[in-house]
């Protein structure tokens, strides 16, 4: 069981060369995706983004919409871990709390295309660059506490 982080999925819908392929490569196995409630509408943010700036066709925003409408996912609420997500308001974006927390609290990792998240300091979980997950046996991973500051109050 891992948690992902709504990039990858982008990714793996939207992007063209080897970032999607690893993308893809790494959901390929995966039939349900644990996530925070937030997931596709931060997904649907993503893709919306991308358009925006002519990154992605229209054809393409509607296919991955649809993509995003159709993945099976089990989905976790946000108030079972408002206490960690705040405990992690230095280092971390409230939404990348959320999905930190999440994977913390399954005793799992996190997947991610977003190399920010992967070296920020505070996760008490392995978080593991989408990249660095597909194209290694094992993924390497920062253990529990590792990477720095993990401020509370």
């Amino acid at each position: 069981m891992t948690v992902f982080d709504a990039s990858v999925l982008v990714d793996a819908m939207v992007v063209a060369g080897p970032r999607g392929n690893d993308a893809r490569e790494v959901l390929r196995d995966h039939h349900t995706l644990r996530v925070p409630s937030i997931f596709a509408a931060e997904a649907m943010s993503a893709v919306r983004s991308m358009h925006a700036r002519e990154d992605i066709s229209t054809g393409r925003a509607r296919a991955a919409l649809a993509g995003i409408r159709t993945v099976r996912t089990a989905q976790y609420g946000f108030e079972p871990l408002i206490e960690r997500v705040w405990e992690l308001r230095h280092n971390l974006t409230v939404y990348d709390g959320w999905y930190v927390a999440l994977a913390e609290t399954l005793g799992t990792s996190l997947v991610t295309a977003d190399a920010r998240l992967a070296e920020a300091p505070g996760p008490r979980c392995p978080v593991i660059e989408v990249s660095a997950f597909a194209n290694s046996s094992p993924p390497p991973q920062r253990t529990a506490g590792e990477g720095g500051d993990d401020r509370q109050g």
